[in-house]
Formats: C-alpha cells, structure tokens, sequence
C-alpha cells in the first residue's frame, strides 16, 4: 500500500487539478464525435490555407492575387452563413452538417485535380475558394447550435476551451504540416491529404443523435428568409448580453486587429527578418494555448461577463503596449499575452452567446457571430493598415489598442446586465441537457 501524499503535494495537485483543461465534455460521446470532426476540419483548414496562398503565388508571383482568396473566402462565407443560419433553426442540425461537410468533398477534389494538371488555373483556385467559404458557412451555424443540445449548460464554458484548443493546435499544426507536404509532393499532396479529412467528416457526424428544430418552431409555418433573419437581428439587438457580447467582439476586431501589421512591425520597427515576423505570428498563438490548457478556473466563476469585459481591455492594453516598446522580446511577451486574453474571451462569450440565446434562434445568431468574426477582423485590418500606411506600423498598433481598451471599458460600464451574467440559461435548464 502506497503511503498518503503529503499536505504540500496534495495541495499541489488540487491546484493544478483546478487549472487544468477540463475535459468532461468529452465523457460525452456525440460531443467527442462533434469535436474530433472540429479537430480535423482546422488542420484541414489549416493545410489549405497555407496550400491555396501558396499555389496562387507561384502560379501568379503576385500578393495581390493571393489577397483575392481571402476575398473570395470571405464572400462565399457570408453567402453561406446566411443560408446556414436559417437552416440551423429550421432543418434538423445533423442534416444540415452533413449536407455542408459532403458538399465540401467536390471543393477539394476540384483543388486536386487543378493541381494535377500541366497548366493550374487560377480561376479554378478562386472559385474552389468560394465554394469552400460557402459550404464551411451553410454547415459552421448548425454545428455551433448543437453544442447546448448535447451538453449541460455548465460544461459550455470547458467546450469552448477546447474548441480554442482545437483552433490553436490548427493553426500551428496546419502550416507546418502544409509546409513538410509541399517540400514532399507538391500542392497534390496537401489537397490529397485534404480531401482524405473532407471524406471523413460527414462519415463521423453521421454518428451524432438526430437534432431537430425545436417542436414549437418546427409545428410553425416557417416565415420567409427576410423575416426570420429579422427576428435574429431584433433578438440580438434587444438582449443586453447577446448585443453586448457582439459588441465587445466587433471592437476588439475593429479597434485592434495585429496581424496586418505583423510583417511591418517587425521589419521596420523592430529591424527584425522573416524569422522574427514568424515568431510575432506564432506567439498569440502560443499565448492561447496557454489559455485554453489552464482554463479550469472559468467554470467557476461567478460574474463570467466581468471577465470577458477585463480579457477585452487586456488584449487591447497588451496590444497598445506591443506598439509602444521597441524592444522584441518584450513585444512577443506582450503578444503572447493578447493571444491569451483573446481566447479567454472567446471562452467566455460563447458559451454566453449559446446560454442567453433561447434554442429557436441559435442558428441565427450563431451566424450572427460568425459573420462578425469575419467582416469585423478584415475591416479592422483595412483602417490600421492605412493608418500604418500614413505613420507606422507601431503607432497603429499602439492607438488601436487604446481605443479597444477604453471602448471595452465604456461598453462594459454601460452594460450592467452583460457585467452581472452569470453561468446559467434560463431556456435549458442542466435536468433537460442529455449526458450521453
């Protein structure tokens, strides 16, 4: 018989147990297929991305042509999560899934074949590109509006630390294993390794319990399109946490979105290289595995609205103060506590979003969301870009951040009820949420 661990060590391993990533969700078993089909969409995501910019800047040695991808992405995105958000509130969310993931096997496959011929076309790239945005958006809302079907309310919060887990492993793992498979067989290769995760994902959610509409909205007549987006947008408008969650995500993202100003940040006011704008693009990133490895802590709070108020202006005075030193160490510390900041938000707001947001409208709203996600963060790029463009790289940063701190600060001092939100949903109570 062992003999009984000390006070200290016991102390020890109650703390770190009460840091640690907690994995409950996963004791779920439609939830671990729901996230393994996550897990493999980012790589997947991840291996394109890199692939796609790739091809098209050999193909084309132009940057502006590979900024047209991101257009491309972005328009066919909006196009889907329009549709997905309906869908989502009026289809059967499996269904939905499914049809979007198979939908998306003919994108890639069309991928690999132009990349097997003599000649790539670009224009095959480009309209892959939209087929892909529009697809991943008529499948993402169904997906986000399940996670409260499967799971308790008080396990939201530990399945959006492992959602941010997923997204992080992705965008480190994806580019790297791009990367060794470019080196290895060319463009084909990646798409063949693509195309292997696209064929699975339908397969795995196959295996997820039917998810229809809720039984009042599917006995209704549907509404037209227009009318039902319109009672997603009054909803949001009028809900103090919703609206304020969305807020508080639209001025992070407008206020203080790093990433366009990474490349002149560190060459020009830094004196770095490519190595060292590698490293400013890798240390968020590092910062949010952090995050989401140690995000035990957030099912415990009391006031989880508070905190993601606090993430918002952290991230915004860590990225303020990234502008104002000269000195790259200090700018990857600081960057590395953005990334850590921003997912702690993330965290936060959308187990808030899916908690005050009755079943009915989660499709909508969870398009909502991801709508904002995308637009907000390339606007966002546009105006620093230009005002890095009229002055510096580091003088955008630094008047980005402040403003995203002290409008974070003014939206969270007017917001009494989104402060106060705690961990509860009065739409689904825990006895209701299946544990299997």
């Amino acid at each position: 018989m062992s003999p009984p661990a000390s006070k200290p060590a016991a102390a020890w391993r109650s703390q770190v147990l009460r840091h640690a990533l907690d994995l409950a969700p996963l004791r779920n078993t439609s939830f671990r297929w729901l996230y393994t089909v996550r897990v493999i969409a980012v790589v997947v995501y991840g291996v394109l991305g890199i692939t796609v910019a790739w091809q098209v800047w050999s193909l084309t040695q132009s940057s502006l042509k590979v900024a047209g991808v991101g257009v491309g992405l972005a328009l066919g995105t909006m196009l889907g999560l329009m549709v997905g958000g309906f869908l989502a509130d009026r289809v059967n969310r499996r269904t939905t899934m499914v049809a979007g993931r198979a939908a998306y096997i003919p994108v890639v496959v069309l991928l690999l074949i132009n990349s097997l011929q003599t000649s790539p076309q670009v224009e095959w790239i480009y309209l892959a590109t939209v087929l892909s945005g529009l697809t991943g958006g008529i499948s993402a809302p169904a997906l986000m509006a399940s996670v409260p079907a499967l799971l308790p309310p008080q396990q939201l919060a530990a399945a959006g630390a492992l959602g941010a887990l997923a997204e992080q492993l992705g965008r480190l793992i994806g580019p790297l294993l791009a990367a060794a498979l470019i080196s290895f067989g060319g463009s084909s290769a990646c798409y063949t390794l693509a195309l292997a995760g696209a064929l699975a994902t339908p397969l795995l959610l196959l295996r997820l319990p039917s998810m229809p509409p809720p039984t009042h909205t599917a006995a209704l007549r549907p509404p037209p399109a227009w009318r039902a987006w319109r009672e997603g947008l009054l909803f949001a408008w009028r809900s103090p946490v919703v609206g304020g969650l969305l807020l508080l995500d639209v001025v992070m993202a407008l206020a203080a979105t790093p990433w366009v100003l990474l490349p002149q940040l560190g060459v020009e006011s830094l004196g770095g290289d490519a190595q060292l704008v590698g490293w400013l693009h890798a240390a968020p990133a590092a910062g949010a595995l952090v995050a989401a490895a140690t995000s035990g802590w957030t099912r415990r709070l009391q006031r989880p609205g508070a905190l993601l108020i606090v993430a918002a202006v952290v991230w915004g005075l860590a990225l303020a103060s990234a502008g104002a030193s000269t000195q790259a160490v200090w700018v990857l510390a600081l960057l590395v506590l953005a990334g850590a900041a921003d997912t702690v938000a993330d965290i936060v707001r959308g187990a808030l979003l899916q908690l005050h947001t009755p079943d009915a409208l989660r499709g909508r709203v969870s398009a909502l969301w991801l709508m904002q996600m995308h637009l907000a963060p390339a606007a966002g790029g546009v105006v620093l870009g230009g005002a890095a463009q009229r002055w510096s790289a580091s003088a955008a940063l630094l008047a980005g951040g402040l403003v995203c701190a002290c409008t974070s600060m003014l939206a969270g001092g007017f917001n009494r009820t989104l402060r106060h939100s705690p961990w509860r949903c009065e739409q689904t109570p825990p006895s209701t949420a299946p544990s299997n």
